[in-house]
């Protein structure tokens, strides 16, 4: 199976959404080797989208 991408990203699991945003990054990785339903990839997108607004990043 292939790596996980959220690994190569340091720090995007300890804010609120890294789970959803690691997911996100797999599937888009998934999305490079074969077709993904747009819609998916535009639901996952919207909830980043969504959690990143409540939880905004705190530097």
């Amino acid at each position: 199976m292939s790596q996980s991408a959220g690994s190569s990203i340091p720090g995007r699991r300890d804010r609120t959404g890294g789970i959803v945003r690691d997911k996100l990054d797999l599937l888009m990785i998934e999305l490079e080797r074969e077709k993904v339903p747009q819609n998916l990839v535009d639901l996952a997108q919207d909830l980043q989208k969504a959690l990143d607004e409540k939880f905004p990043k705190e530097d």
